[in-house]
């Protein structure tokens, strides 16, 4: 659960929201707003509601008037918990450092929630280095928060992520999301020298995923690739709610991101695992950002004629993007907009949609495959080939292949 902070309440009262509430009682969760009622009692209050345009309504839970509880009174309700929490944390970070006395030890720190809380309790206990990776893609709050410490060293990629996706092509997906890997766990590999001995603190904990729900005090990362490095996590245990109270509770200075309704700052605009949730708060917040990384969406799905891998329409994608296929069977206004782009037969269009090749049952979704087969064996077919079959078939190598697809383009053909 996050805190609700004036700032995002502004949003919602820019947005045509205007819910009367007040910073200091209320919670956002899963968009749903709560609150504690003065017993200690959390209730559904408000349900906001965002469509595919990313306009914003709500509805109100039935509930009798709610004398509710401020954040403080929640603290000091729940204080008895949040210091023993605190106390176990210690315990494992003064024998973690006990344990591995030869390791240097090092915070990751990432400019969000957890991590901000795990380095409030390691400094406590022993000064120690502070690590930030910058991976290109995070908003001027988070820089700006980050950098008003002046002991957190910045990890700076030599090629940025706006730069690794226009030279690979690669836009993330919930399944092929190696852009993690490859700006925040990548990063990090690079820099630590590998024949030394580390004592790593993160700020996983095990109600985030299901992933990361069997991690324990200590964990061993299979990327860190047999180096003599050892991971603590602190927190492990504790829930999202645990963390904020926390932060309420000692006063602990946070990312002004989180004022403004995101429960995440990392990785903005272009994570695969955010949603319409935080896309209209990007829309709003980072305009500019919002629009770079949309006009980057925008010319992958035309230079991709992803009308045939996902069945969407162009505005469709760009809420679509980071999920897949959008629907089984494409519907007529898809078929036609691909049809229009391509200055084509309606008939001719569907052909591209929901084929399979007929030797593999390889699914044949890509633009240029597709307009081989159109091309090569008559607009009038109704079975399919995938790229290696049809080569085979044609008896063609691939610099033939890519010859033809050249020659074919060149030529203006609009198949292709």
């Amino acid at each position: 659960m996050l805190p609700i902070f004036k700032e995002y309440i502004q949003f919602l009262k820019n947005s045509g929201v205007d819910i009367p509430i007040q910073e200091g009682y209320y919670w956002l969760d899963r968009q749903i707003i709560k609150g504690y009622d003065v017993e200690g009692n959390l209730h559904k209050i408000y349900r906001i509601k965002i469509d595919d345009n990313l306009d914003i309504t709500y509805t109100k839970y039935k509930n009798k008037k709610l004398q509710l509880e401020n954040w403080q009174n929640t603290v000091q309700r729940k204080l008895k918990k949040l210091s023993q929490l605190e106390e176990n944390s210690d315990k494992l970070i003064q024998k973690s450092f006990k344990k591995y006395s030869q390791h240097e030890p090092i915070v990751l720190y990432s400019g969000g929630k957890d991590s901000i809380v795990i380095n409030y309790l390691v400094q406590k206990n022993k000064e120690c280095r502070i690590i930030f990776n910058n991976t290109s893609l995070d908003c001027a709050d988070t820089y700006k928060y980050v950098k008003q410490s002046n002991n957190v060293e910045i990890l700076n990629p030599k090629e940025g992520f706006y730069q690794w996706v226009k030279r690979y092509g690669n836009i993330p997906g919930r399944i092929n999301r190696n852009c993690c890997g490859i700006f925040k766990e990548g990063e990090t590999l690079k820099y630590l020298d590998k024949n030394k001995k580390y004592l790593l603190f993160m700020g996983m904990r095990n109600e985030e995923s299901n992933t990361r729900s069997s991690y324990q005090d200590e964990e061993y990362m299979s990327r860190w690739d047999n180096r003599d490095w050892r991971g603590i996590l602190p927190i492990r245990k504790w829930t999202e709610e645990d963390v904020w109270l926390y932060i309420l509770w000692k006063g602990l200075d946070f990312n002004i991101k989180y004022r403004k309704g995101y429960s995440r700052v990392g990785c903005a605009i272009a994570c695969p695992f955010y949603a319409k949730s935080t896309w209209v708060l990007d829309k709003y917040w980072y305009p500019t950002m919002y629009k770079r990384w949309h006009d980057i969406l925008e010319k992958d799905f035309i230079e991709n004629a992803k009308w045939t891998r996902l069945n969407c329409t162009l505005k469709e994608y760009h809420t679509c993007w980071n999920g897949g296929l959008l629907r089984p069977e494409p519907t007529e206004k898809v078929i036609q907009e691909l049809a229009d782009h391509k200055g084509i037969d309606f008939e001719v269009a569907k052909k591209y949609f929901n084929r399979n090749c007929k030797i593999c049952g390889k699914k044949v979704n890509k633009n240029d495959e597709i307009a081989m087969n159109l091309k090569l064996l008559g607009r009038g077919v109704n079975s399919y080939f995938c790229k290696k079959h049809l080569m085979e078939y044609l008896n063609i190598n691939k610099e033939q292949w890519k010859m033809y697809v050249e020659d074919f383009k060149k030529s203006g053909c609009e198949l292709f």
